[in-house]
């Protein structure tokens, strides 16, 4: 797993924080430079999934596809707290149960640990990880994307009866994982259902049918 020690240095270009002046870092202190928080393009899209609410933050571009693969593909797990900076605060007024959408075991075993699982819980939600895959099945590399639906299953699903539920994955693209993950919440009866996306390439998001 990539480790840094904590410095002040920005986590993804390691300019020096103290040249970042602006309100925001003033206040917030964020862990990263102007430079690379102003290449994070907010959409904070609103509207739903199969009658949910679904929120967007981002536009998956091609800073933010680099970004993941660092924190995802090289295991840099100090990138944890950078995805919702700007929205941490707002979320946080908001207490509700997450269920992350899951890594494979063996993908999380290789890098140290769960990618969605680790930025919520960075920013201080309670975590339900009951979602898991039984094979290591990669979309992109798939034909039939909603195959999805036969290698993702639930364990403890009982902790969801009555409780406010927020899905949450970091990208969105046909929704199939989105749509196989909310068939299984839905089956223990949660008081209500969110559903929170980190990015997508298209806004709204093009979702298979």
């Amino acid at each position: 797993m990539y480790q840094r020690n904590k410095s002040t240095q920005c986590l993804i270009c390691n300019q020096d924080l103290n040249q970042s002046v602006d309100l925001f870092h003033l206040i917030y202190q964020p862990p990263i430079c102007c430079e690379c928080l102003h290449q994070f393009v907010i959409c904070d899209y609103h509207g739903h999934f199969h009658h949910y609410p679904l929120t967007i933050l981002y536009h998956y571009n091609d800073f933010f596809r680099q970004l993941l693969y660092q924190y995802k593909g090289l295991g840099d797990i100090a990138l944890k707290s950078v995805f919702l900076l700007p929205f941490v605060h707002d979320l946080k007024r908001h207490h509700r149960l997450v269920v992350v959408l899951p890594s494979s075991n063996q993908d999380n075993q290789k890098r140290g640990f769960a990618p969605n699982e680790t930025i919520m819980k960075e920013a201080g939600f309670q975590i339900f990880n009951g979602l898991y895959k039984t094979s290591n099945y990669k979309q992109t590399k798939q034909k039939d994307r909603s195959q999805i639906k036969k290698v993702l299953k639930m364990k403890n699903g009982h902790l969801l009866k009555n409780k406010r539920v927020i899905i949450f994955d970091d990208v969105i693209t046909s929704g199939h994982t989105l749509q196989a993950a909310l068939s299984l919440v839905e089956q223990y009866d949660p008081r209500s259902i969110e559903i929170l996306i980190l990015s997508s390439k298209q806004i709204p998001p093009q979702i298979s049918k």
